[in-house]
């Protein structure tokens, strides 16, 4: 999958569409925030969106989950229904078709969101998770590495995480520095050493 990635960014003609979305802390049925990264790796150009979703404009996180809501600052938040919002990025998905490749950290989660929008992303030709990435690139298969801390692992300054723009904005720089760098060495196999009648005095 790393190796993947690194692949067709040195292609040059994907267009790589970084997503999250921030579901409401006590039902996660309600969707309140939707955010997307684009990497246009054929000119080099990165756009950023926000929504906030009108239909639940009443419901803010705070308890169990950071209120972000009105942190982003990769751009100009836009209020909207979902199904305006769900038009929105299906625009976007579409406006490179056979050429989409989308982004996430624990990917799954957020197309099920997307998916429960009506968003159709089966014309997206691939997908790729960060925290999967990541444990391959480390060799540690089973290792996932929520996104904050993995940002400040790889030193990659980060602010106002939990807001769906700002999340997916991180989201797509952290793919793009993971494109970047080498494997992590093989950890040297321990061996064992002969033990002498002193060692055990």
């Amino acid at each position: 999958m790393w190796e993947k990635a690194r692949n067709m960014i040195q292609e040059k003609k994907y267009l790589f569409v970084a997503v999250d979305v921030e579901s409401y802390e006590r039902d996660h049925s309600c969707l309140l925030e939707v955010g997307w990264s684009m990497y246009d790796s054929k000119n080099d150009l990165i756009m950023d969106r926000h929504f906030c979703v009108t239909d639940y404009k009443h419901l803010r996180n705070g308890q169990f989950v950071p209120d972000m809501k009105d942190r982003f600052t990769f751009g100009t938040t836009v209020w909207e229904n979902q199904k305006t919002i769900k038009d929105e990025f299906t625009k976007d998905l579409e406006s490179q078709k056979g050429n989409v490749v989308l982004v996430g950290h624990d990917i799954k989660t957020d197309v099920k969101y997307l998916e429960s929008m009506g968003v159709d992303v089966s014309s997206v030709i691939e997908r790729f998770d960060t925290a999967d990435m990541n444990a391959a690139r480390v060799g540690k298969p089973n290792e996932r590495i929520n996104l904050g801390r993995l940002l400040d692992e790889l030193d990659i300054e980060n602010y106002s995480l939990h807001n769906a723009g700002n999340d997916a904005h991180y989201t797509l720089r952290l793919f793009l520095e993971l494109c970047k760098l080498p494997p992590a060495p093989p950890k040297e196999p321990i061996t064992s050493q002969p033990v002498s009648d002193d060692d055990w005095i």
